[in-house]
């Protein structure tokens, strides 16, 4: 038969299904057994490593995950400066090419280039095709 022991709320749980609890790690642990090293060769970190070390790992895996995390939005924040700068320059470039094709800016570099062109006297006019026989 298992025997059983009572916890603080009066439960019953056997012996053999007890879990690892924290407290069970420090319980007569001084800070002198620490720099020892006599820490590591408690009974209850030798019998739960296989815990531990899944706890290590988890934890080694938040921090990349964190230090990877930062990095994006670095990175993030570099990019949204680079796509500001790239809409002003394409608004000044957008504004110069407006100014330039004006028809008075056209006519003063066809003069100033010494090309023989002239002003249309005539208004545009449309063709319009009537089909016959409808």
């Amino acid at each position: 038969m298992e025997e059983e022991t009572k916890t603080e709320k009066n439960q019953h749980i056997p012996e053999n299904k007890k879990g690892f609890r924290i407290g069970d790690l420090f319980q007569g642990l001084h800070v002198k057994d620490i720099f020892l090293g006599r820490f590591i060769s408690n009974d209850i970190l030798i019998r739960q490593w296989k815990r531990i070390l899944v706890i290590v790992i988890l934890l080694f895996v938040y921090i990349s995950n964190r230090y990877s995390c930062q990095q994006k939005i670095a990175q993030i924040g570099e990019l949204k400066r680079e796509l500001v700068d790239v809409r002003y320059e394409a608004l000044t470039l957008s504004s110069k090419l407006m100014g330039s094709s004006r028809q008075s800016q056209v006519e003063k570099l066809i003069e100033s280039k010494g090309i023989d062109l002239q002003e249309s006297k005539q208004p545009p006019f449309k063709l319009v095709k009537k089909n016959h026989g409808n």
